[in-house]
């Protein structure tokens, strides 16, 4: 079991009872709530408190949750590159060609396996709740959630200038325009292809680009996303003419480099519980970073 300190009940607050409180000042979701009234683990000033208990002011709020290892993932022992992390966030560097979840075809050797193996080693049982994913040739930042409610907070961010995702690609090409906006529905190829293509009856996708460096093949680009559709950076670049380097899924070139030349290099979160803003950050990597040095 774990407490969390959440909130000091101030003037505006008291009056409520603890499951308002905790629905509207606190936005936990109504699974949250009876799992936490199920579980006794919602306390006031310290003693176990039922979910019509009426706040007063100063009260203390407490939140305990317990957790398990997710989905039968199988520890496994690796080196992370450890970002940020406090009580309820953990922010990783991801290897290029690491999926950030086991799949059938990548039981071992994920993200999530070395993070079990983490929480392990530190006897904390912890569930594997990725806020945001990565391509497995996609290196970068993947943000974390320790328990449901953080987890269910952040989802509020995502998408939203609280949860900003900034990544740098190398494309095929010079852009007409040093930046813009791409507008456009992406869906599946086909019914059980991994392939996207851009579709009138897709989900809508918006990518933001930046040009950051260009020289006569190749462009350096930032990228900003509004929505987080599967493959959406790659589909978008090579649908306007301007694949990824070594994206051959979607028309670039491998002679330079041999994955997606993509790296989710920049976070900026409000953070739900500590209310501040922060920024997380990882260089490009050597791959990348060589083709930049060298070609531009």
């Amino acid at each position: 079991m774990k407490k969390i300190d959440l909130y000091i009940v101030d003037k505006t607050s008291a009056g409520m009872t603890l499951r308002d409180y905790l629905s509207h000042r606190l936005h936990f979701s109504r699974r949250s709530i009876i799992s936490l009234k199920k579980s006794g683990g919602a306390f006031i000033n310290g003693e176990i408190s039922h979910m019509n208990v009426v706040l007063q002011e100063s009260d203390k709020i407490e939140i305990s949750f317990e957790d398990s290892e997710s989905e039968n993932i199988l520890p496994e022992q690796m080196e992370l590159d450890i970002v940020f992390e406090d009580e309820h966030i953990i922010v990783l560097n991801k290897e290029y060609g690491m999926p950030v979840h086991p799949t059938r075809r990548h039981i071992m050797g994920t993200l999530a396996n070395g993070l079990a193996y983490y929480w392990m080693d530190r006897e904390e049982q912890i569930k594997i709740r990725p806020i945001n994913r990565l391509d497995k040739d996609t290196s970068g930042l993947v943000v974390f959630a320790k328990n449901a409610h953080i987890q269910h907070l952040l989802s509020f961010y995502v998408g939203k200038e609280e949860f900003k995702k900034e990544y740098t690609a190398i494309v095929h090409g010079n852009l007409l325009n040093g930046s813009g906006t791409i507008d456009l529905p992406i869906a599946r190829e086909t019914e059980y292809g991994m392939k996207r293509v851009v579709r009138e009856v897709g989900d809508r996708a918006v990518t933001h680009y930046k040009v950051i460096a260009e020289m006569k093949a190749f462009s350096v680009v930032n990228i900003t996303l509004e929505t987080g559709r599967t493959h959406q950076i790659r589909v978008h670049m090579a649908h306007i003419g301007h694949p990824l380097l070594g994206d051959e899924l979607y028309g670039g070139s491998t002679e330079l480099i041999g994955r997606q030349a993509l790296h989710a290099e920049k976070i900026t979160m409000f953070h739900p519980l500590n209310k501040k803003w922060h920024i997380f950050s990882t260089p490009v990597p050597r791959d990348m970073q060589r083709i930049i040095t060298e070609c531009f």
